[in-house]
């Protein structure tokens, strides 16, 4: 606080100095009342709304972390969905692969089988044509009677 020097009279200090020192000094203190009043109306606002926020804030942190956890989640599900949709394609594509190799060797095998009874006919139908053939060579043919004599009269 400022000192201030009054004039001195002859009964103490000059009266109306003293009373204008007071009624400037109830003044400023109604006016800085005023002012506490109004700084403590606004800390009470500022509180309220820090509050406020700070219960969004959880809020918000809260739901947050709960959506995490749902993507997380989901996510992972998802992962596990298209690995059995990845393991169910390499079984099927095992299955198709296996038909395909015994349809595979059955067609071999018919292949095999019927080589073989080509080989088989074959030497038969070899066997045959030497039979045919030898009988060819073996056939004889009688002696061409001369053909003058049918020309003659009888």
């Amino acid at each position: 606080m400022d000192r201030y020097a009054f004039d001195t009279m002859k009964n103490g200090y000059n009266r109306y100095q003293v009373e204008d020192y007071i009624q400037t000094q109830k003044l400023q203190m109604e006016s800085l009342q005023k002012k506490l009043e109004k700084a403590n109306l606004l800390k009470e606002e500022l509180t309220r709304e820090y509050q406020e926020l700070e219960t969004r804030y959880r809020d918000v942190s809260e739901n947050l972390e709960v959506k995490e956890k749902a993507a997380d989640e989901m996510t992972r599900m998802a992962m596990k969905e298209a690995n059995m949709i990845v393991d169910t394609a390499h079984r099927n594509a095992d299955a198709i692969v296996k038909e395909s190799l015994m349809m595979a060797r059955g067609i071999l095998m018919e292949v095999a089988r019927l080589g073989d009874e080509a080989n088989d006919l074959k030497g038969s139908m070899r066997k045959e044509l030497q039979k045919i053939t030898q009988a060819l060579d073996d056939f004889e043919t009688p002696e061409i009677p001369d053909l003058d004599l049918l020309k003659k009269e009888i």
